[in-house]
C-alpha cells in the first residue's frame, strides 16, 4: 500500500478487516496468516480478530433486556419517588412484567424489610388508567404507607 493512502485511510480505516481466530490466510491477499502488530506481514492491510462462535449449546450472549410478560406476578423496580399532600406517595419505574390494577395491595422491598402499600390510581402520561401492564412507565399513587418512603431502588410486586 502506499504511504500516501496509508496516511489518508489512516490506522485501521476502511481497509481494515475482520480475521476469525481460526484464519489461515489474510482475507485481503490471500498470503498465508502473519500478523505483527495488528498488519498483515505481506500486504500490510490493518487486521484484527473476531471472537469464535460459543461452543454448541452454549447460550448466546444477550445484547437487550428480556422481554417483557404480561402473564408473570407483577413487578416494578422504583425509579423516582414523589410526596404530594392530599394525594399520596408516588412511585415511578417501568412494569416489567404482570399486571396492577388501582385497588391491589402490593408489597415494596428492598429496604431492611419489606412493607404493604395500596394502589389507589395509576398515572401514565399525566393521565388515570385502570390498569399497568408489563412495558408501561407508570407512576403508582401509593396509600397506607405509614412513615415508611420508598427510595429509588426498592421493588414494588403484588402482594
Amino acid at each position: 500500500m502506499p504511504s500516501w493512502l496509508r496516511a489518508a485511510v489512516g490506522n485501521g480505516g476502511i481497509w481494515s478487516r475482520a480475521v476469525p481466530l481460526e484464519a489461515e490466510t489474510c482475507p485481503s491477499c490471500g498470503a498465508p496468516l502473519s500478523v505483527v502488530a495488528g498488519r498483515c506481514s505481506y500486504c500490510d492491510v490493518p487486521l484484527f480478530t473476531i471472537p469464535a462462535p460459543a461452543a454448541p449449546g452454549a447460550p448466546a450472549p444477550r445484547s437487550e433486556a428480556a422481554p417483557e410478560d404480561p402473564n408473570a406476578p407483577f413487578a416494578l423496580t422504583v425509579e423516582d419517588v414523589f410526596v404530594i399532600k392530599g394525594k399520596g406517595t408516588i412511585v415511578t419505574g417501568k412494569v416489567t412484567s404482570g399486571t396492577l390494577r388501582v385497588g391491589d395491595a402490593v408489597v415494596i422491598a428492598g429496604g431492611k424489610k419489606p412493607w404493604p402499600a395500596t394502589c389507589i390510581g395509576i398515572d401514565m402520561f399525566r393521565k388515570q388508567m385502570e390498569s399497568a401492564t408489563a412495558g408501561n412507565n407508570v407512576g403508582l399513587v401509593l396509600d397506607n404507607l405509614g412513615k415508611n418512603k420508598p427510595e429509588r431502588g426498592n421493588h414494588v410486586s403484588k402482594a
